[in-house]
């Protein structure tokens, strides 16, 4: 390992948070994109507590934590986390959550670095239990500083190493890992060549109906626009165009491109096309492991815009897209990349399979996996591709995207309490049930998240769907409750 790696693995430390036996995990769930991008999520600000399954790992009564977020976390949805431990009372004395009380569709990490105070406490936490660590959602300059000002270690791929999990680093680091992609081009950086390359596209493939163009930092498919080649005009911006974010146009997606770099690529419009995703981790010692495997759900325009997963991937393509990313393992880290990041993937109904994007951080796909891990005790048998625990394998769906209208103004406390008034919550003994979160976006949003878990994946969609049920039901009875005329 040269002089530069060395230092990058000694700022990241020698181990992954979730594998410490004793000390502090500071939990730093900050989602650092640019702010017009994270406006574009319905309750942003709520997605800080996808990472509250971490919760779990004071499982061990040596470790401490401390959780920071935006926006303060309701203390019945942190019970409801600390209920699936065996000694709540006793995890809670070891849990410090702090909240920043900023609603600003920023960065967390931005926030923090504003507030002297949060630095003052992750050091002070640090330096009463050692060793400790940041877990961040990923990592940049913002969350380097912080590492900086508070003497604390990251785990996390460096920012200097962010550029090979870009859209268009995803494509060049997959071609020397000898993994195919799609047809098209990276590194456009105007709407001249942008142009260039579509009309190349065209004309290598003239079935070919459009293609994706895809923001080098666009994520959850918000950064992408569908141009149908085959009407293409004399310059892009005349070409008929869907973009993913209702929001953005060429006058915003224009800028964009010009200012961070874009991909083309040729969109592949089939039956039977999956979406599958493999979730890594590279440690400082250079060991590589496969943590799990999920088949996408995707929606929006063709398919654009990460909805939600199902565990386990397909066994058509699994072994396949685990040899794909242990290839590509291999280059991230000969270059020094070290933490946890994820590699979406595009199989065709003939067995076809394409890189789609590397995602050098935490992802839609960590925090279903983690939590039902922790649930459930259980560990993932690469070989088979299962989540194996002591009542046997366990499969699930999972989604960020429970939203309605009529769901705003739910209590969460109360939807918990419904759910397992039902018989549809987790339950340690069968080792099934529905695991909820983002529930600090139901009353204000009408949205909340939820993994649901059970022996195959047809109980797992089953689960799901009585879910759903509950939720419609809830939500009628509150209409006619506020419909109704009230006396007194």
């Amino acid at each position: 390992m040269d002089a530069s790696k060395a230092a990058r693995a000694r700022q990241l430390g020698p181990h992954a948070p979730s594998e410490l036996e004793e000390g502090t995990v500071v939990v730093l769930p900050s989602i650092s994109f640019p702010s017009e991008e994270l406006r574009k999520i319905i309750g942003i600000q709520h997605y800080e507590e996808r990472l509250l399954c971490l919760l779990l790992l004071l499982a061990n009564p040596r470790l401490r934590m401390l959780y920071i977020t935006s926006v303060r976390v309701a203390e019945p949805i942190v019970d409801y986390y600390l209920s699936f431990l065996d000694d709540p009372a006793g995890s809670a004395d070891r849990l410090f959550v702090m909240s920043l009380s900023d609603e600003s569709p920023r960065a967390l990490t931005e926030k923090v670095l504003e507030h002297p105070y949060a630095a003052r406490r992750i050091r002070e936490l640090a330096t009463e239990s050692p060793p400790a660590y940041i877990l961040p959602f990923n990592v940049t300059p913002l969350e380097t500083r912080l590492g900086e000002i508070t003497g604390v270690s990251l785990y996390g791929c460096h920012p200097s190493l962010v550029a090979l999990g870009s859209k268009s680093g995803s494509r060049k680091v997959a071609t020397r890992a000898g993994v195919p992609v799609l047809p098209g081009a990276e590194d456009i950086y105007s709407l001249t060549a942008l142009h260039e390359t579509l009309e190349e596209l065209r004309r290598r493939q003239p079935g070919l109906e459009a293609a994706v163009v895809k923001l080098n930092e666009g994520f959850s498919g918000q950064g992408n626009a569908i141009v149908d080649i085959r009407a293409l005009g004399p310059q892009v911006v005349d070409s008929p165009t869907t973009f993913c974010a209702a929001e953005e146009s060429w006058a915003t997606f224009g800028p964009k491109l010009e200012a961070g770099g874009a991909i083309a690529e040729a969109l592949v419009r089939e039956q039977g096309l999956q979406s599958p995703s493999v979730q890594m981790r590279i440690l400082p010692d250079g060991s590589k492991e496969i943590i799990s495997t999920h088949d996408q759900l995707l929606g929006g325009p063709d398919d654009q815009v990460y909805l939600g997963c199902r565990f386990p991937a397909s066994e058509r393509y699994r072994r396949m897209i685990q040899e794909h990313a242990r290839n590509i393992a291999e280059v991230l880290g000969a270059e020094g990349v070290i933490g946890s990041f994820a590699m979406d993937f595009i199989v065709t109904a003939h067995g076809d399979v394409y890189l789609s994007e590397i995602n050098l951080r935490m992802g839609g796909t960590t925090h279903p996996f983690l939590m039902t891990r922790f649930a459930t005790r259980g560990h993932y048998e690469e070989a088979t591709g299962r989540l194996v625990t002591d009542r046997g394998p366990r499969c699930y769906v999972a989604t960020d995207n429970l939203k309605s209208r009529a769901y705003v103004g739910l209590d969460p406390s109360a939807v918990v309490d419904r759910v397992r008034e039902q018989g549809l919550a987790f339950h340690r003994g069968t080792q099934s049930g529905i695991l909820l979160h983002l529930l600090g976006a139901l009353r204000g949003y009408g949205k909340l998240g939820a993994t649901c878990v059970g022996e195959s994946s047809a109980e797992a969609e089953e689960l799901y769907r009585a879910l759903v049920r509950l939720l419609g039901e809830m939500s009628s009875l509150a209409s006619q409750d506020r419909a109704s005329p009230r006396r007194g």
